[in-house]
């Protein structure tokens, strides 16, 4: 019986193996989350007037694989104007975006919410499109 188990080098190879596959997956894998806050997603001068027409937001989200994004290819500029488009808008302001990523080896999964005041500015008396 002792010379079995003298013999038998599979669980000796196999454990430290398996220990280092375990750690490279941990360590090579993430979570990213990020917030950013800005004013508007247009410049708004003292001449412009606008009109708040209440709270709007847009999503956006995707998947990365092996380093191929499939759609959408910017995922905050997407949430960004489904904000608007569903506020009925041209521009947002008090806006807030929450962008959020989680990479597991070979893909890597994104979501983006953009969330704000619809508003309709006017430059100088002229409708912006």
């Amino acid at each position: 019986m002792k010379n079995n188990l003298k013999n038998c080098m599979f669980p000796r190879r196999i454990i430290p193996a398996a220990l280092a596959a375990g750690l490279m997956a941990v360590f090579m894998t993430g979570c990213t989350n990020v917030i950013c806050v800005s004013p508007s997603t247009m410049p708004i001068t003292e001449k412009d007037t606008y009109t708040k027409l209440g709270q709007t937001s847009g999503n956006s989200s995707g998947v990365v694989v092996l380093g191929i994004p499939f759609v959408p290819s910017e995922p905050s500029r997407d949430a960004r104007n489904k904000a608007i488009k569903n506020g009925k808008g041209n521009a947002l302001i008090e806006v807030t975006e929450e962008y959020n990523m989680i990479n597991l080896l070979v893909v890597a999964f994104f979501w983006t919410k953009v969330e704000g005041t619809a508003v309709k500015v006017e430059r100088a008396g002229e409708e912006i499109e």
